[in-house]
C-alpha cells in the first residue's frame, strides 16, 4: 500500500469503526466511559506523537498540567525503558508490570480527555484484527463474544491499512506526553 498522510489513516480507522458499529452494533460494547482498553501500557507509533501534542495543546492548561504530571509519574514509577533500544524480553516484562496502569488521559468518568487526538491503536481497539487475509484474532474480551467467524472477519481492522513501524518508532502514551511536554516547555508548568 502506498504511503498515506497519517491523519488520513486515522480518519479511515474512525470510519471503519463507525461502519462496524452501524453494521454490527450487537458485537460492539464500546461506549463512553468504558475504559477497559485504557488500562495497561502498550506501544504507539511515532506518528501518534504529534497528534497527541495537538490534543494536549487544545486542553485547558490546568487539565494539561494534570495529564503531564500523571505521565511523568507513570514514566518514573514504572521504570519505563526506552522501547526503541530494549530487548523483546525487557518490553514484555515492562508491559506485564504495567498492565493495570491507567492512561494519563483518562478523566474521572473514564473518558479520554484527548479523544479526537488519540492514537490509532485506541481508535481500532475493540475490533478483531487481521493482517491482509490472515485473521489474527479478537483483543477485547467484551466484543464479538457470540459473533460468527464471518462477522469477525468482516469487522476486522486490517493492519496493512496502517504504516509499517519498526522498533525505532515505538513509544507509550505516557512517554509521548512527556516528550511533547519537554518540547513545548510544559514541564516547567508542573
Amino acid at each position: 500500500m502506498p504511503a498515506r498522510p497519517y491523519k488520513s489513516i486515522l480518519a479511515r480507522a474512525d470510519q471503519w469503526f463507525a461502519s462496524v458499529r452501524e453494521s454490527q452494533p450487537e458485537n460492539l460494547q464500546c461506549g463512553r466511559g468504558c475504559s477497559l482498553c485504557c488500562h495497561g501500557l502498550f506501544e504507539i507509533g511515532s506518528g501518534d506523537v504529534p497528534v497527541i501534542a495537538e490534543g494536549l495543546a487544545a486542553l485547558h492548561p490546568s487539565r494539561r498540567r494534570m495529564i503531564v504530571r500523571r505521565a511523568l509519574e507513570i514514566v518514573e514509577s514504572s521504570r519505563h525503558p526506552n522501547l526503541r533500544e530494549c530487548s523483546a524480553e525487557e518490553k514484555e516484562a515492562f508491559f506485564d508490570r504495567t498492565e493495570s496502569t491507567p492512561c494519563p488521559n483518562l478523566d474521572e468518568a473514564g473518558a479520554c480527555m484527548i479523544y479526537e487526538s488519540r492514537p490509532i491503536v485506541c481508535r481500532t481497539f475493540g475490533l478483531p484484527l487481521r493482517d491482509g487475509k490472515k485473521y489474527i484474532g479478537d483483543i477485547c474480551e467484551l466484543n464479538f463474544r457470540d459473533s460468527s467467524d464471518k462477522d469477525r472477519l468482516t469487522a476486522a481492522w486490517d493492519l496493512q491499512w496502517e504504516d509499517v513501524l519498526g522498533p525505532e518508532d515505538e513509544y507509550t502514551i505516557p512517554e509521548a506526553i512527556v516528550l511533547v511536554a519537554r518540547m513545548r516547555g510544559w514541564l516547567t508548568e508542573c
